[in-house]
C-alpha cells in the first residue's frame, strides 16, 4: 500500500515537473507567421549591394543577399555561403567551401562562378569594398569546381576574411549583371527588383515610404519564421518616434533624441538596450594650416577638453569617455597604455604661456605671430548632438583663451570642405572603425581619403603598413599598440565619445539580430520571431502548453481520491478482520 502511495506521489511530482517545463519554454518557442516592421532613415540608393557606399540599402541588403562569410553582432566571422574555409600557413591562400543548396531567388544555384565574378568586378569597377579588402591585391580568384574558390593574394592580409564579412561583398548573381558592361546600368532590371540568395525576397519598393521583403521558403539555411519584412522609411527622428509609439512599426532604427530614452525604457511593451560599438567622434586638426601645426597648442586643447562632460551635456550621458588612440570595443587591438591627456585646465594654459600664446585684454589668447587665437569648428548636420559637441567645445576652451565658432554644414557639403578642400581649422567626425584595427590605416594613415588633417608620421604609417601583412596574432598586436602610442602623442586627432548603439524594439518580437550572436549577421532577421504567430509544435505539445495549469489540478485531484479510496478501504478492512 505504503509503495503504491508513494509511487503515485512521484508519478505526480513527475508530471507536474513535465507540464511546468513545457509552460516555462511556452515564450521561448518560435513561432510562424506575421510581419516585422522596421522604421529606418532613408532609401537604399539601389539594388547593388557593392558598387556604392549606401548606409540605407545595407540593413536591407543583410537579408536580401549573402556573402562568403558575415559578422555577427559580437563582429565575430561567422559562416554565411561558405560554410568552411582554409588559409595557407603563408597567409597568401584562402580557400572557401559553400553551401551546395544555396540558390538564388530566381531558382538558379549560386555557385563559385557568382564568388569569382562577383570580387572581380568590385576590382574591376573599384566597388565600395575595394580599399578595404585590398581587391588589387588579389592575385586570381580560381573556381576549383562550383562549390568551391580559391583567393589567392600576392601578399598577406591579415584582415582580408573580416572585411570580407563586412561592407559591400555581397555575393551577387552573375546571371543578372553580365551580359551589362556597367553593374550600375538603369536598364538593368536587378537594380530595381533585386535577385539575392537570403533568407528574404524582394517584394516591392516604393520610394520614400516603404521596402517590403517577403520570406524566401528555399533559403538554404531554413525558411525564415516571419512572413514578411517591412523597411518602412521616415527621416525625421522624431516623426519616426511617433510612428513607432503609435503601433506603426517594431523595430525602431532611427535613432531617437537622446533625452526621448528615458521615455521609452518606461513605455510598456517597449524594449531599449544599448551597447558599446567601434565607433566614435573625433575631432582632427588642420596640419596644412597654423596655428594647428604647433603640437603644444593641440596638447593645450586635448588638456582643456573634458570628454566626460562633452558626454553629459551633448549626448544626455549615453556614451563613453574616449581613452586612447583606437575604439576600446576592439578589445584585443585597444592599448589601455596609450592613454590620452586628462582633463587638466591648469596645464593646458601653463602650456600656452610658456609656448608664448598671451592672453589678450578681451581673454582671448593671441598666437606667437601676433594673430588672434580664433578657430572654427566646422560639423555635419546629421544630429544634434554634432552641434551639441560644439557647443561644450566652444564652452570649454574658452577657458584657456581660445574663441571658438561653430559652422554646421549639410554632410555633402561639410565632405567637400573639410575632407576634399582641407579649408577648416578643426572638424567633427565620427565612423565605424571596426571590425578589424585595420581601419586605421583606411582613416588615418598617409594618403587615406578620410585623412582629413594631412596627419603624415610614417613611423606610424609604416607600423600600420607591417600590421596590415602580419599573420601573426601577437605581433599584430604589439604593431597596433605601439602605433596608438604615436597617435595620442601627435594628437592630429582627439578621440571624444566611444559611442553606443540602442537597439528598441517590442517585447512580442525575439530572435531579433543583436539576441543571435554567433548564428546570423548583425542586421539579419532570418531567426526573428512572433510571439504570437502559430505554432510549428506537434498539436499535443500546443494541448499541454495551453491547459497545463487544468491538467496538473485535475491528476491532483484524480490522484487524491485514489489515495482517499485506499486509506478508507484499509481502514474498514482492518474494522472488519478484527
Amino acid at each position: 500500500m505504503r509503495t503504491s502511495i508513494v509511487g503515485a506521489v512521484i508519478a505526480l511530482l513527475l508530471t507536474i515537473s513535465l507540464i511546468s517545463s513545457l509552460v516555462v519554454s511556452q515564450g521561448l518557442t518560435p513561432k510562424l507567421g506575421g510581419t516585422l516592421v522596421v522604421i529606418q532613415v532613408g532609401d537604399p540608393k539601389s539594388f547593388n549591394p557593392d558598387a556604392q557606399v549606401d548606409d540605407m540599402g545595407f540593413p536591407i541588403f543583410q537579408n536580401l543577399f549573402n556573402k562568403l562569410v558575415t559578422l555577427d553582432i559580437d563582429y565575430n566571422i561567422i559562416p554565411d555561403l561558405a560554410y568552411k574555409w582554409d588559409v595557407s600557413s603563408d597567409g597568401l591562400t584562402y580557400t572557401f567551401y559553400l553551401y551546395k543548396n544555396a540558390t538564388w531567388h530566381d531558382g538558379v544555384p549560386v555557385t563559385a562562378w557568382d564568388v569569382k565574378w562577383t570580387f572581380e568586378t568590385i576590382n574591376k569597377s573599384k566597388g565600395i569594398a575595394y580599399s578595404w579588402i585590398k581587391a588589387s591585391n588579389i592575385k586570381s580568384i580560381d573556381v576549383i569546381d562550383n562549390y568551391t574558390v580559391k583567393f589567392i593574394l600576392k601578399q598577406p592580409f591579415a584582415a582580408f576574411l573580416s572585411f570580407l564579412g563586412w561592407y559591400g561583398t555581397f555575393v551577387m548573381p552573375k546571371h543578372m549583371y553580365s551580359n551589362y558592361s556597367d553593374w550600375l546600368d538603369p536598364k538593368n532590371p536587378a537594380l530595381q527588383k533585386p535577385v539575392g540568395s537570403g533568407p528574404f525576397k524582394f517584394v516591392e519598393w516604393v520610394k520614400g515610404d516603404h521596402v517590403t521583403l517577403e520570406a524566401n521558403p528555399n533559403y538554404f539555411k531554413g525558411q525564415p519564421y516571419l512572413d514578411k519584412l517591412v523597411f518602412k522609411i521616415i527621416p525625421d527622428a522624431n516623426t519616426a518616434l511617433s510612428s513607432f509609439l503609435a503601433g506603426e512599426g517594431d523595430v525602431l532604427a532611427v535613432r531617437p533624441p537622446f533625452s526621448e530614452i528615458p521615455k521609452l525604457n518606461s513605455t510598456s511593451g517597449v524594449i531599449v538596450k544599448s551597447r558599446a560599438v567601434p565607433s566614435q567622434w573625433y575631432i582632427g586638426f588642420n596640419l596644412l594650416r597654423y596655428p594647428f601645426n604647433d603640437r603644444t597648442l593641440r596638447l593645450a586643447i586635448a588638456y582643456a577638453i573634458n570628454r566626460s562632460y562633452v558626454i553629459e551635456k551633448a549626448m544626455s550621458g549615453y556614451g563613453f569617455p574616449a581613452r586612447g588612440g583606437y575604439t576600446s570595443a576592439i578589445k584585443w587591438a585597444f592599448n589601455s597604455n596609450a592613454a590620452l591627456p586628462n582633463y587638466n585646465v591648469t596645464l593646458a594654459n601653463k602650456l600656452l604661456d610658456d609656448a608664448g600664446y598671451k592672453l589678450g585684454p578681451d581673454g582671448i589668447r593671441q598666437t606667437p605671430n601676433g594673430t588672434k587665437l580664433s578657430i572654427k569648428y566646422t560639423y555635419f548636420t546629421t544630429g544634434p548632438e554634432t552641434e551639441a559637441i560644439g557647443v561644450v567645445l566652444k564652452e570649454q576652451l574658452k577657458k584657456i583663451g581660445i574663441e571658438v565658432t561653430l559652422e554646421g554644414l549639410e554632410i555633402g557639403a561639410w565632405e567637400q570642405k573639410v575632407v576634399k578642400n582641407r579649408d577648416f581649422d578643426i572638424a567633427l567626425c565620427d565612423g565605424f572603425q571596426g571590425p578589424d584595427p585595420d581601419n586605421m590605416r583606411s582613416r588615418f594613415a598617409l594618403g587615406a581619403y578620410l585623412n582629413f588633417a594631412n596627419y603624415s608620421n610614417v613611423e606610424y604609417y609604416d607600423l600600420l603598413q607591417n600590421a596590415s601583412v602580419t599573420t601573426d596574432f601577437s605581433t599584430r598586436q604589439k604593431l597596433y599598440w605601439k602605433a596608438q602610442e604615436i597617435f595620442v602623442h601627435d594628437l592630429a586627432y582627439i578621440p571624444l565619445v566611444d559611442l553606443v548603439a540602442f537597439y528598441i524594439w517590442k517585447t512580442e518580437f525575439h530572435g531579433l539580430p543583436w539576441e543571435s550572436a554567433g548564428k546570423v549577421n548583425y542586421n539579419s532577421y532570418a531567426l526573428t520571431w512572433w510571439e504570437k504567430g502559430k505554432s510549428i509544435e506537434p498539436e499535443y505539445i500546443v494541448f499541454l502548453k495551453n491547459n497545463a495549469l487544468a491538467i496538473v489540478i485535475v491528476l491532483v485531484i484524480i490522484i487524491g481520491v485514489v489515495v482517499a479510496y485506499k486509506v478508507t478501504k484499509k481502514k474498514w478492512s482492518g474494522k472488519t478482520t478484527s
